[in-house]
């Protein structure tokens, strides 16, 4: 189909590359217009790439950008905001891509891979047996809490690499976009 996204891409020009070559030589999305580059705040998408609650699911506009949130609780009472997005969901659903969360499994992948890229010593030795103890994801939180200079290199490394998931996500469903911050868009 076309290349992976590379690690540690920092922008969505890689996602956006590999979607317009499918639909930006003059292939048509399903809703029917050439696809354009579409921007995405970035914490509304990471946030339901990272939420197993399944209290919402979230829906990408692909041809704004916009993000589009369903609470389960919407399902119970009514709510007529929550109405008007099922409503547009459901009479445009090839313009809606489900966000789709990244699972526990690989969670706990992002943990490994994290603790994989520390020192030799005892902090990664105690990271590495937290991971095989019950719970190791309040475990893991648990353990790094004190350590402040791990702490914030696992912050930087776990948002890059959600950032990664969602770039490589997006190539994937063939969406033309960028993620920038919420003053970016």
């Amino acid at each position: 189909m076309y290349p992976p996204v590379p690690p540690y891409t920092h922008s969505g020009d890689m996602a956006a590359e590999a979607a317009l070559q499918r639909f930006g030589g003059g292939q048509i999305p399903p809703w029917g217009t050439k696809m354009e580059k579409i921007k995405i705040i970035d914490t509304d998408l990471l946030d339901l790439l990272e939420d197993s609650s399944e209290s919402r699911t979230g829906y990408l506009d692909l041809k704004t950008g916009d993000i589009l949130t369903l609470f389960d609780s919407f399902l119970y009472g009514e709510d007529e905001e929550q109405q008007e997005i099922l409503d547009q969901i459901e009479e445009n659903p090839d313009r809606y891509l489900e966000i789709d969360p990244i699972g526990s499994r690989e969670g706990y992948r992002i943990m490994e891979k994290f603790v994989a890229t520390l020192p030799e010593g005892e902090d990664r030795n105690l990271l590495n047996k937290v991971l095989s103890w019950k719970k190791p994801f309040s475990n893991f939180r648990n353990a790094i809490a004190g350590m402040v200079d791990i702490r914030e290199k696992w912050f930087h490394f776990h948002d890059k690499q959600l950032r990664i998931h969602a770039l490589e996500w997006l190539a994937l469903n063939d969406a033309v976009a960028e993620l920038v911050s919420y003053g970016e868009k």
